[in-house]
């Protein structure tokens, strides 16, 4: 049974990464206007009605994205009272990865730089990204005794929000850092210098 579903799994990750290339190279080749999900499926050879069960829309195909999501292992670390800054900005990072499936990340990015339009759809998902990162840590303040001062005077989903915008200032700042090479290591690399600078720079604007 666990071989079957292995197989099963495989034959998914097979599929979706045959639409998002195929939706990628078809928009390089003639505008993201041009193309549609008819021509996506026929040119990742499946049925149109397929292209739906791996993508709500081309442009999710086109940049190869999806839901975000957290791994049970991130979460078992992720404690709100001490090194907040540093854990929610690398748990940013972490989620908007998980966006992005597959393994081109090069082809992603040339789509991008030649229809920059497309960032618009990346943005839809960064809102998704905010919000799950944000619902854990107001899961976290909610339960947690240090914060409960700050809670009796603020919801906790507002002291979640702004807490996640903070961490969101060095989470950009170090893809910005590292678009050259987005990998993970090297965002995570970026990401302790752009907090440390974040630190240094706080206590001069206030």
């Amino acid at each position: 049974m666990s071989q079957l579903l292995s197989l099963r799994d495989r034959k998914r990750t097979e599929t979706w990464a045959a639409l998002h290339e195929a939706a990628a190279r078809l928009t390089l080749e003639n505008g993201p206007d041009r193309v549609t999900t008819e021509a996506i499926a026929a040119q990742a050879n499946v049925s149109a009605r397929t292209f739906f069960n791996y993508f709500g829309t081309k442009e999710d195909a086109i940049l190869g994205l999806q839901d975000p999501s957290i791994d049970d292992a991130w979460l078992a670390d992720f404690k709100v009272d001490a090194n907040l800054l540093e854990q929610v900005s690398r748990l940013l990072v972490y989620v908007v990865h998980s966006t992005e499936g597959g393994d081109g990340e090069s082809l992603r990015m040339e789509v991008v730089q030649q229809f920059p339009q497309l960032r618009q759809r990346r943005f839809a998902y960064f809102l998704k990204v905010e919000q799950l990162v944000r619902d854990v840590v107001t899961a976290g303040i909610t339960d947690s005794a240090k914060w409960a001062d700050v809670a009796h005077q603020h919801r906790a989903e507002d002291i979640s929000r702004m807490i996640v915008l903070i961490a969101g200032a060095p989470m950009r700042y170090a893809m910005q850092e590292s678009a050259h090479a987005p990998t993970l290591d090297n965002q995570f690399a970026a990401l302790t210098t752009a907090n440390a600078l974040l630190r240094e720079v706080l206590p001069e604007i206030q």
